[in-house]
């Protein structure tokens, strides 16, 4: 991201975008929106393929932990106790009659939760990174521009005089 030559926003917008849809509960079709929502806003692809890795199946369970409270809170639902289900049963018809609508309601709050964090990771890592980015090339201009000056004073050291 640092090495484009897009401008900062566009590189912030890409991956922002990309983490934005990684929050998203929709599993299995980040890629295909990413690409979708990279072709019709004309971003670069790779750099929002690269956030939708953000939330990956190393990171879920932390994000469901956040997202589940949330969306609890935004729903104004009551704390499902999913703790004392018998979960030795889980492969069986019987567990699932009994835990369906526990389990229904805890997804629905989950996925709430995360489309809030959707919305603020998004916006978040694009502020962040289109900071970190114009930062990032003011000091490598500056460092060329340092560079540039000390090449030519050197050359001026070096030429003749002019008569």
């Amino acid at each position: 991201m640092l090495g484009s030559d897009s401008p900062p926003e566009v590189v912030a917008a890409s991956f922002a975008l990309g983490v934005a849809i990684s929050f998203t509960p929709l599993f299995g079709l980040h890629w295909i929106m990413a690409l979708l929502l990279a072709v019709i806003l004309k971003l670069n692809k790779v750099d929002v393929l690269l956030g939708t890795l953000v939330v990956n199946p190393l990171t879920i369970p932390a994000v469901a932990a956040v997202a589940i409270p949330i969306g609890r809170f935004l729903l104004r639902a009551r704390h499902e106790a999913i703790a004392h289900l018998p979960w030795r049963e889980m492969f069986r018809r019987s567990f699932w009659t009994t835990a369906g609508p526990t389990m229904k309601a805890v997804g629905f709050q989950m996925a709430v939760g995360m489309f809030f964090l959707s919305v603020i990771t998004g916006a978040l890592t694009y502020v962040v990174l289109v900071n970190l980015i114009r930062h990032h090339r003011a000091k490598l201009a500056a460092a060329l521009e340092t560079q540039n000056d000390r090449a030519e004073a050197a050359r001026a050291e070096l030429s003749p005089p002019r008569v």
